[in-house]
C-alpha cells in the first residue's frame, strides 16, 4: 500500500494481481515524506517508510510479530499504522478527508476463478503450506480465500477512480504513470510470480461447486468488472 503525497496518489494492494510488483516499481520514485509499507521481499531495504509512528510502540510493533500479537494494528495506542493489503476506509480513516477526497485512487483486479488458483500455488510453493487438494481447499470453511472487494469497497460502493485489470497491467500501469507524472520507464519489476508450475487453463481446476462458491464470494469484484468464468 503507498500514500504518495509527492505524486498525490493512494495505491490500494489486491492479492495475487501484481501488487507488489507495482510497488517495487513506484517505491523508489516516491518522496522522502511518503508512506510505504513493508513486504517480504523489502523488508530489508530502505524502501518502506513512514508506516508507523515515529514512537517506541510503532517502533517495536513494526520489528516485533510478538507485540504484533497483543496490540491491534487499528488501536488508538498504537496510533497511524499502514500495512500491506490495508482496506481502503481504513487508509481515508487516517489520512482524513480532504486528502482523500483530493488524491488518485487505484488498485488493479483479477479475474477470481483465475485468482483463486494463483493463491492457491503461491500458498503452496511461496509459502510452503501443506494444503488440501483444490476442490477441498475452496469449498473448506477453514481456508480463507483472497476476496478483495472488502479492501477497495464500502457496502456496494467501489472507493477507487480506477479498479485496473491485471491482464492490462503494465499498460494500465504506464496509463497511470503518465497521468500522475511520475517518471517510470521500461517494464515493472515481476516479483512473486512463476509459482505455478501447472501449464492448465484455470477453469480445469474447477467443478461447479466450486465455481459457484467463488461465484458467490466474488459477487462484488465480478459486477464491478464484469468478469466470467
Amino acid at each position: 500500500m503507498i500514500v504518495s503525497h509527492r505524486y498525490r496518489f493512494i495505491f490500494i494492494k489486491t492479492h495475487k494481481s501484481a501488487g507488489s510488483s507495482i510497488e517495487m516499481a513506484l517505491a523508489p520514485l516516491c518522496g522522502p515524506g511518503d508512506i510505504i509499507t513493508p513486504m517480504e521481499s523489502n523488508w530489508n531495504t530502505d524502501l518502506p517508510k513512514n508506516y508507523h509512528e515515529p514512537h517506541w510502540v510503532g517502533r517495536q510493533y513494526a520489528h516485533s510479530r510478538w507485540f504484533r500479537k497483543l496490540i491491534h494494528r487499528h488501536s488508538r495506542r498504537l496510533g497511524s499504522w499502514y500495512y500491506e493489503h490495508m482496506p481502503a476506509m481504513r487508509v481515508r480513516e487516517l489520512v482524513g478527508e480532504s486528502i482523500w477526497n483530493s488524491y488518485y485512487k487505484f488498485c488493479f483486479e483479477r479475474n477470481p476463478w483465475d485468482k483463486v488458483v494463483s493463491y492457491y500455488h503461491w500458498k503452496i510453493r511461496g509459502q510452503g503450506k501443506k494444503l488440501p487438494p483444490f476442490e477441498d481447499y475452496v469449498l473448506s470453511k477453514s481456508h480463507r480465500l483472497p476476496a478483495d472487494a472488502g479492501l477497495y469497497f464500502e457496502g456496494e460502493t467501489c472507493l477507487m477512480d480506477d479498479v485496473f485489470d491485471f491482464r492490462d497491467c503494465q499498460t494500465s500501469f504506464n496509463a497511470v504513470c503518465h497521468r500522475l507524472g511520475i517518471p517510470f520507464a521500461g517494464d515493472m519489476p515481476r516479483e512473486k510470480t512463476g509459482l505455478n508450475s501447472s501449464k492448465r487453463d484455470f477453469r480445469d481446476f474447477y467443478i461447479p461447486a466450486t465455481r459457484e462458491k467463488v461465484a458467490e464470494l466474488y459477487q462484488r469484484e465480478i459486477t464491478l468488472m464484469k468478469y466470467q468464468f
